[in-house]
């Protein structure tokens, strides 16, 4: 059976490497890009089956990678699960609005992520 690929965008190196090991552990194949602009770039060439977006950086923030993601039709099918520290309903709204298929907040269960990523996997392949 085929490795499901999930490319992590994140910016602090610690929580990408974290991802990456609990993710391969898992079973599935991670990728990891530091950046909006490259997560862009890696979604695009790469086709990941999801991707686990967490960006904060100046001109280009999680909002805008996920709504480019949606705009773009080589990666607008691939569900976007919005990891974020956030907890108040703003950000909530502006997140699904932005195309994303889940949102997860930090602090969370390794458990509770892989229930996520099981379950957008499962929205897309309907």
């Amino acid at each position: 059976m085929m490795k499901k690929r999930v490319l992590i965008i994140e910016n602090d190196a610690n929580v990408r490497t974290l991802l990456r090991q609990f993710l391969e552990r898992s079973g599935y194949l991670p990728a990891e890009a530091a950046d909006g602009l490259a997560g862009l770039a890696q979604a695009e060439s790469w086709h990941p089956h999801a991707i686990l977006l967490d960006v904060w950086m100046p001109g280009l923030d999680r909002y805008e990678v996920c709504r480019r993601l949606k705009a773009n039709p080589a990666t607008q099918l691939i569900p976007v699960i919005v990891v974020t520290g956030d907890q108040d309903d703003a950000s909530n709204r502006l997140a699904y609005a932005a195309g994303a298929m889940a949102r997860i907040v930090k602090p969370f269960p390794l458990a509770a992520l892989l229930t996520t990523i099981q379950t957008a996997l499962a929205g897309a392949e309907r």
